[in-house]
């Protein structure tokens, strides 16, 4: 009989680490879900906003009267969006002029994405005010005058690139605009005539400064080229109009040593800089052990290693390990048989063996190695056992108590083993010279009902009974 306890007990043990597995994968669904949560926050949740009138409700304060100096200073807002009302939702300036009066701006839309409005300095003190028509919108980053708000965390900052490091900028012909950005070119036909539109969100600039400026050529072929605008920190943009000819637009820089995190053209991200940090997983299902990519070789399951890869563009790509190793199982097929007897593995064995073994596949879906513990006996030599030692076993079956007696008529050495059907021990005694008449009461009241067998050793041979506990 081949031993099912190993493979139930590998059963057991995979449905616990599926049901850890899962377990923690249900937690670390919650976990980021919270976390994504906690990162947003709404304009009407948001303690940073005072209340204003119907049509603008909500009020971000940049400076007072009662600031002084300091509110004649350029005041900045920047809201990173991430979710719009149905309805549109807009920002406007409020500010007080050099007379005292007040001033109302135009209404901007607010759109997915950063957005960020500066009002210049001036020469006087003042009052400036960002009006929002609508709280239900929902942002992951707010600051002002970059002061960042306490509202909604922002996402850790990402790779960051210089103008002079980005293959998107070209060498331009003067050295006032060394670096070109190409928009479109003659070449590109009816789509050179859409609108041309650069974002880039810059992180740092150099201490003297930098600007753009916008180079096209116009309807008649001739060059055109626009005021130089400053860069400034945050959000830059400048959008070029559509025509209705084909036309080259190029977005010239002064300089390589502005820094940004962020840089699109036409709405196309640059590969200069590094998308958030991408996280695989690899999920792998062995036998025993495993020899992962980072060169370890892994003897247990592990969820906690991980793997830093680099792809195309330089970028980090974190690759997570969650490795199940599942365990080969092994056990004994003792068997007893008189003249022969055929095994699984097709062989017909006319002598005892305890070499042979057969592979089979356990629960795990891994090696199931069975062992051959196989005794032949001739019926001569059962007959001439059982007459030499009057070997007596009673009473069989039984429900506990087995009586065991035995005769030994010359001094030597005897094994006396009672062992179940994969070999486990369940009753030893070990007889050195003994001589004369062996009587044993075997209690196995603790033991599961089945087949068991007595085995009896000698230096000349030995002989196995079944004996059935009931």
């Amino acid at each position: 009989m081949i031993s099912n306890s190993a493979n139930d007990f590998n059963f057991f043990k995979l449905l616990s680490q599926k049901s850890k597995l899962l377990f923690f994968l249900i937690l670390f669904i919650l976990y980021n879900f919270n976390v994504i949560a906690q990162n947003n926050s709404l304009i009407s949740d948001c303690d940073d906003f005072i209340s204003g009138s119907n049509a603008w409700p909500y009020v971000l304060v940049a400076t007072t009267l009662d600031d002084g100096e300091a509110s004649q200073a350029a005041q900045t807002y920047t809201m990173n969006v991430t979710s719009l009302p149905s309805d549109v939702a807009n920002v406007r300036v409020y500010k007080t002029t050099a007379n005292g009066s007040e001033y109302l701006g135009n209404p901007i839309v607010l759109t997915i994405g950063s957005n960020s409005i500066t009002v210049p300095a001036v020469a006087f003190d003042r009052v400036v005010k960002f009006q929002f028509s609508n709280g239900d919108v929902e942002f992951e980053a707010l600051s002002l005058n970059g002061v960042d708000s306490d509202c909604a965390t922002p996402p850790p900052p990402g790779p960051l690139s210089l103008i002079s490091d980005c293959s998107d900028f070209t060498n331009g012909q003067s050295a006032a605009w060394p670096f070109i950005l190409t928009a479109t070119t003659i070449s590109d036909g009816v789509a050179s005539q859409a609108a041309q539109t650069y974002t880039m969100n810059i992180t740092s600039l150099p201490s003297n400064g930098a600007n753009v400026r916008v180079y096209k050529t116009v309807a008649n072929g001739n060059d055109f080229f626009g005021n130089p605008v400053a860069l400034t920190l945050g959000s830059n943009s400048i959008t070029v109009d559509a025509v209705s000819f084909d036309r080259a637009v190029k977005f010239q820089f002064s300089s390589g040593d502005v820094e940004f995190d962020a840089l699109s053209l036409n709405g196309e991200d640059s590969e200069c800089i590094c998308s958030p940090t991408l996280y695989e997983t690899d999920l792998i299902v062995k036998c025993d052990s495993y020899t992962w990519i980072d060169g370890n070789t892994y003897t247990a399951s592990n969820n906690t290693a991980s793997y830093t890869l680099t792809n195309s563009v330089g970028c980090d790509s974190i690759l997570n390990l969650n490795l199940i190793i599942n365990e080969s199982s092994s056990g004994t097929d003792t068997q007893f048989a008189t003249e022969s007897y055929t095994w699984i593995d097709g062989e017909t064995y006319t002598e005892s063996n305890n070499t042979a073994t057969f592979t089979l596949t356990n629960i795990n879906n891994c090696d199931s190695i069975v062992t051959l513990d196989l005794t032949i006996n001739s019926s001569s030599e059962i007959n001439t056992f059982n007459k030499q030692y009057e070997i007596q076993i009673f009473p069989n079956p039984s429900r506990d108590i087995f009586n065991l007696m035995f005769t030994s008529e010359q001094a030597q050495t005897m094994i006396v083993k009672v062992v179940n059907m994969i070999g486990e021990e369940i009753f030893s005694d070990e007889l050195t010279e003994f001589v004369g008449k062996y009587t044993k009461v075997i209690d196995m009241n603790t033991q599961s009902k089945g087949v068991y067998l007595l085995k009896i050793t000698t230096s000349k041979g030995g002989i196995n009974k079944k004996i059935i506990l009931q």
